[in-house]
């Protein structure tokens, strides 16, 4: 029997902290590199690598990237290549998309989910 091999989480040390007493508000972020959230981004942020949203992180915006972990909150939609892992103290309140979720016990998620399939995944990527 073969077993199907699960793609790892790869949270890379983030080249971008975007620091707890910072604000940004602007129409939208990008980052070919892993980016942490520790303050308050007001935008859409796309990030081709890992995106980390600190415990005291706030993210209000769509989010498109390949890994993310959440620890603080995401108020918008959440759009992941890979896998999204949500902490005892994640909520996100909008729509998830993504190939591959873990929930500890604890998160909130206030909006549909959707998993798509690897192939699916490749396609649009």
């Amino acid at each position: 029997m073969m077993r199907k091999k699960s793609q790892k989480a790869n949270y890379d040390r983030p080249t971008t902290v975007i620091g707890k007493d910072t604000l940004i508000e602007t129409g939208k972020i990008e980052s070919k590199q892993s980016v942490q959230v520790n303050g308050r981004v007001v935008a859409d942020v796309e990030v081709s690598a890992s995106l980390v949203v600190g415990q005291i992180g706030h993210v209000e915006g769509d989010i498109h990237a390949a890994f993310v972990l959440v620890a603080g909150k995401i108020v918008g939609n959440v759009v992941v290549s890979q896998q999204i892992h949500l902490t005892k103290t994640a909520i996100v309140v909008g729509d998830i998309e993504c190939q591959s979720i873990v929930i500890d016990d604890g998160a909130k998620i206030e909006g549909s989910f959707h998993m798509r399939e690897a192939a699916d995944a490749k396609a649009e990527a």
